[in-house]
């Protein structure tokens, strides 16, 4: 299995005072994973040399190390103008933080129109992300967006040991949670389903010290709310959801469980779109 690899990890700021933990947790993965950190913020188009003053004026204050990162200003639309420099420079990941202004799906309205229009996994923090990994929840169903968000979890828990000693476990869970129980029949036919997926998984992934692979079941009448609780009595670091990309509406493209499990959880979370599952997803369905 060739798996996504953290080369390129890019951070979207708006220099306001919940710029912190998104650019400390962005300068944490990229060293971790080894990568090249750049940091972005969208200015007015008659103040970007003023704006690119401030940016580093910023990432001294926050400690960041403005010499081992670049810097870039832009003009434009936010999510449009971020989505496009992702893709210039070949981003892996872009992290920011949910914003202030936050509707039904947990994210203010900069933060939904990156997250449904991005090419590759947005990393959304409110806190600062614990690494290294101790715990990583990928919520599934039997679909092919929760199949691709197992593989690019795998990535991430592989990618975010980092140099840390082997005798250090990163678990990998990956939670399936219904809103009702089965018929019996049913119920065991889907939890032979997702233990397949989590063998084949294991499987392809090989012999990588560090990294444990489980699978759990739950019920919850709302599995958003199941997923959340899941996360925090098993302390999680992060929580890796699939978005649909579908829809009219907010709701819609995020998915109604990715969108409910933002709302309650406040790790951060990984959110995967299309572009990103549905090349990956393939390889936990064979």
């Amino acid at each position: 299995m060739r798996l996504l690899r953290l080369k390129t990890v890019l951070t979207a700021t708006d220099l306001d005072e919940t710029a912190s933990a998104p650019l400390r947790t962005a300068e944490a993965v990229a060293e971790a994973a080894g990568a090249t950190l750049h940091v972005v913020h969208v200015a007015r188009s008659n103040d970007e040399s003023e704006r690119t003053a401030k940016l580093h004026d910023m990432l001294r204050r926050t400690g960041l190390a403005i010499d081992g990162a670049a810097t870039h200003v832009v003009t434009g639309d936010p999510a449009h103008a971020i989505n496009l420099l992702a893709d210039r420079i070949g981003a892996d990941v872009i992290v920011f933080g949910p914003h202030r202004r936050r509707d039904a799906t947990g994210l203010g309205s900069m933060a939904l129109a990156v997250v449904t229009n991005a090419a590759v996994p947005c990393l959304v923090v409110e806190k600062l992300l614990r690494l290294p990994l101790r715990r990583m929840i990928v919520a599934v169903d039997r679909s092919d967006t929760a199949r691709g968000a197992l593989v690019i979890g795998l990535a991430w828990a592989s990618a975010l040991r980092g140099r840390h000693s082997a005798q250090e476990v990163t678990t990998l869970t990956a939670l399936h949670v219904r809103a009702s129980e089965p018929s019996s029949d049913a119920g065991s036919g889907q939890s032979h389903e997702l233990a397949e997926q989590v063998k084949r998984l294991r499987q392809d992934a090989g012999d990588w010290a560090g990294i444990s692979i489980e699978s759990a079941d739950g019920v919850n009448a709302a599995p958003a709310m199941g997923i959340a609780t899941y996360a925090t009595e098993h302390h999680a670091d992060l929580v890796v959801l699939g978005t649909r990309g579908l829809g009219l509406d907010a709701i819609g493209r995020l998915g109604s469980v990715s969108a409910a499990v933002m709302e309650q959880v406040d790790v951060p979370v990984l959110l995967v779109p299309p572009a990103v599952w549905t090349s990956y997803a393939r390889f936990a369905a064979t």
